[in-house]
Order: structure tokens, then sequence, then C-alpha cells
């Protein structure tokens, strides 16, 4: 069994689609694909979910598509899904962009990559110190992505890991990502000083993470 956390186990503070606007307003935007890489079929329908009132969609820079919440087949949704026609994009291909609008303002834009491509990795740790106490943990995350950030969600690469400093690893070495993303956790020895990970990924290369680890003092009765 893999010793680490999956896709699955890995929280998120608000879903990706999420934004705020200077207003305090929360938006909320997202597809019904993870890119928008063309395959031999051409695009007919696309569903986009937000509670927005209206969209605009672009491909290649150029406007393709407006739509406002599909009511005829979603009556009983108070945030109707829209649904899109986009057969017409399919002879200028490209990234595709959605424009969210509430009243005529525009509250939110999310980019859908026309690649279908691995394009980016990311180490990120939970913490940049911990205590040196031979118990302390921090979660260091995994993620593949496009060039909009999006979790590229078959990427399934191993990656190499190497610690260095007064701390030990916890987790498979090396690490094979689930669904684009992964994490392992790293554990403080009794002793302070700088511990280094690096992860090396097959194709897009090497990130380093540092985290401090700091003198506890002893109780005191």
């Amino acid at each position: 069994m893999a010793c680490g956390w999956t896709s699955e186990e890995i929280s998120k503070p608000l879903p990706s689609g999420w934004t705020a606007n200077p207003d305090g307003q929360t938006c909320y935007l997202s597809a019904g694909f993870f890119s928008f890489f063309r395959r031999r079929a051409p695009v007919e329908q696309a569903m986009f979910s937000s509670n927005c009132d209206h969209l605009k969609i672009y491909v290649d820079g150029k406007l393709v598509a407006e739509a406002d919440p599909d009511r005829e087949q979603f009556p009983h949704l108070r945030y109707a899904p829209f649904t899109v026609d986009l057969s017409k994009a399919v002879s200028s291909w490209g990234d595709l962009r959605v424009e969210g609008y509430i009243q005529d303002r525009q509250l939110i834009v999310k980019s859908f990559s026309g690649k279908g491509m691995d394009q980016a990795f990311e180490v990120l740790p939970d913490d940049a110190t911990l205590f040196a106490d031979g118990a302390d943990t921090t979660r260091v995350v995994f993620r593949v992505t496009d060039e909009f950030g999006a979790i590229r969600p078959f990427s399934n690469d191993a990656i190499q890991l190497d610690l260095e400093g007064p701390a030990a690893l916890v987790g498979d070495n090396p690490f094979a990502v689930v669904g684009g993303t992964g994490a392992v956790w790293i554990r403080a020895k009794e002793q302070p000083g700088s511990v280094r990970l690096t992860a090396t990924h097959p194709v897009l290369g090497q990130k380093q993470v540092q985290i401090e680890l700091v003198a506890t003092f002893p109780e005191t009765v």
C-alpha cells in the first residue's frame, strides 16, 4: 500500500472556481471538463456551472459564444448551469477563456488550456518552520498543472525525493502522484537546523523547499 496522501485526501479551503470581488460578493465558475484540448470529435455542447447571470466565451482570443443560465433544462435549480454550443469554435482552436458577469459587471474570469499538456510542477509545504522536538510534522503537497494552474488529473509520474537535514520523510520515495497531486510528510528530529527537500519530476524538473527547525525549551514545573 502506498504511503502518503492522494488527491482525494488533500483538502482545499475553497473550490478552485471560487473568487471574491472587491465588493465582497463571492462568484463561482467551473467547467464540466478539465482542459480544452481538442481531440478528433468536435465540441458541440459544453457545460459550465456558475452563480453568474451571463457568460462570454472566447477561444484563441476571439468571442465565440455568449450564454445565460439554461433554465429550460434545469428550471428547478436556483443557479442553473450554462450549456454552450462551441461547434463554431473548432476551426480556430486555442485556449478557452470564460468571463462571468452579474448585472453586466464582469466579476470572474477563468482560462482553460488548449494544449492538454503537463506544464508546471509545484511543491507546497504547509509550514516553513517546525519545532525540533522529534514530533512536529508538516505536509508537503505536490501538484502537476497546466499553464493556468489547473491540476492535470491523468498525471501519474513518480517524483524522486531527496531530504537533507535533521528530519525524517514520511511517505513513499519515489512518490507517484495520483490524479496530478499527492503529498508526503516531514517530521522534525530533535536537532535545530535547516531541512531541504528536493523533489524531481521526470519531465518538469526539480523544485526545492526549505524548512527551519527551531529549538524547543524544556518544560518547567
